[in-house]
């Protein structure tokens, strides 16, 4: 069977070859117009940009990931998070392809399949379908928090499948559930005033994800106390995106052990094949972070400075690290690939009966041109921040003026954005913004529930 798929598969090779070696631009190239145009601040023209990627299938998913953060920074999150649950459902549906899946990728390279979004990504597609659906509705914000954190063991059991015992500690440090959710489904509980025990046990656990968030201790004792806010008074709830987020670029590495282990039984179902011991280096992504500009945000309200923004999720951090743990994986693929295109050399060889010097010279010089035009898969959901940093403050009933304030290294590096808010009597009242330097990107969201 595996002789039969492979030998048909050869066949097409100079095609094959053929395409590759006319070039392809990666996923970057694509990208970086309308991913410029959003740190811009032209949110239409970079809609337009990233609409238009949807037609190229390799960029479709990625542009529409890019597309739901645009819509969510204009003040659409019904639409962001309608856009959200579509993603999150293909992801799921192209996480259960076997192996073999996607063969044509092992003779190209991974930009030729469908992109299922890096771990971290389809945790945070869950997130921000709760952000997204607090700040329009707040039905469902809860249930989709519960799947964040239900994803993430996913994913851990299935990271931990092919890694050693000694690697297992930091692969767990990775999937660690996100202190975030478990903050959502505090507040949510808290806000009803009848559920105090509940929310006391969400903001226990958010404590022990996220112990040096000073501000989680305080709504914990609060809610032990049961006391949801002073009378007159209602909660505004600042959700702050601050920084920008990882994104990926190609780089070449040698493969490890665990990587050519786990290489030997992709090559085993596509092929009767085998991996070498040692390989050149190949080409793979890596996630990486731009530098930090702002530290948190300032709030004042009504001119008085309240305090700052404190991090409850370092989606940098949680990129880094789930990258780290599927590293392994990420690299057996690329070892397959290589060896998949030098044994489809040595097959067409045989087959057109290169038997001459120069014939067998022109084949192999093919073939290094065939490897050296593959190009690592740098497709990402690029609109991403750094962190989600959060400010609860109890606000007299009334409208007031909300200012925010960029901060770094404890100086406020701008003037700062002013809001008006209405404060509505023990009732909580949303603010969500993305500041991903000093100045904030689209308008602030604001929901009163």
């Amino acid at each position: 069977m595996h002789s039969k798929r492979l030998a048909i598969q050869l066949r097409s090779w100079p095609l094959l070859l053929c395409a590759v070696l006319c070039g392809c631009s990666t996923h970057a190239d694509f990208l970086q117009q309308p991913r410029d145009l959003f740190y811009r601040n032209e949110l239409s023209e970079a809609e337009k940009k990233f609409t238009s990627l949807q037609r190229k299938k390799r960029e479709a998913d990625v542009a529409e990931l890019d597309l739901a953060m645009i819509e969510l920074v204009q003040g659409r999150p019904k639409e962001a998070e309608k856009r959200l649950k579509v993603l999150r459902d293909r992801f799921d549906e192209l996480e259960k392809q076997s192996i073999a899946a996607g063969t044509l990728s092992y003779f190209t390279d991974d930009q030729t399949r469908a992109y299922a979004g890096e771990d971290y990504e389809k945790i945070l597609l869950r997130l921000f379908l709760a952000l997204s659906n607090l700040m329009h509705d707040g039905g469902d914000a809860e249930a989709y928090s519960l799947q964040m954190h239900e994803k993430q063991e996913q994913l851990f059991q299935k990271a931990v499948e092919d890694i050693s015992e000694d690697k297992r500690t930091q692969v767990n440090q990775a999937y660690r559930p996100l202190a975030v959710g478990y903050y959502l489904r505090g507040l949510l509980r808290e806000q009803t005033m009848n559920n105090y025990d509940d929310a006391v046990r969400n903001y226990e656990a958010a404590v022990s994800l996220n112990p040096l968030c000073e501000p989680l201790r305080w709504d914990l004792e609060r809610a032990k106390n049961g006391v949801y806010c002073s009378p007159g008074h209602g909660v505004l709830y600042v959700f702050a995106m601050v920084g920008r987020g990882p994104h990926k670029i190609e780089v070449a590495e040698y493969a490890t052990s665990d990587a050519l282990l786990i290489a030997d039984r992709i090559v085993s179902a596509v092929g009767p094949m085998s991996v070498p011991p040692t390989l050149a280096p190949i080409k793979i992504p890596k996630v990486v972070v731009p530098q930090q500009s702002i530290d948190c945000l300032g709030v004042s309200i009504d001119g008085t400075r309240i305090g700052p923004t404190a991090s409850m999720t370092d989606i940098a951090t949680l990129a880094e690290q789930t990258y780290d743990a599927a590293l392994p994986k990420i690299m057996a693929r690329a070892v397959a690939r290589r060896v998949v295109k030098k044994a489809s050399i040595y097959a067409a060889k045989d087959q057109l009966a290169a038997t001459t010097p120069l014939a067998s010279l022109a084949m192999d010089a093919a073939g290094v041109a065939w490897e050296a035009t593959e190009s690592a898969d740098t497709r990402c959901w690029g609109l991403l921040p750094r962190e989600i940093q959060v400010l609860r403050v109890e606000v007299p009933v009334g409208r007031h003026q909300l200012q925010l304030t960029p901060v770094l290294d404890s100086r406020s590096m701008t003037k700062g954005v002013n809001e008006n808010i209405e404060i509505t009597a023990g009732r909580n009242t949303y603010v969500l913004c993305y500041f991903p330097d000093t100045h904030p990107i689209g308008e602030f969201l604001i929901s009163h529930r």
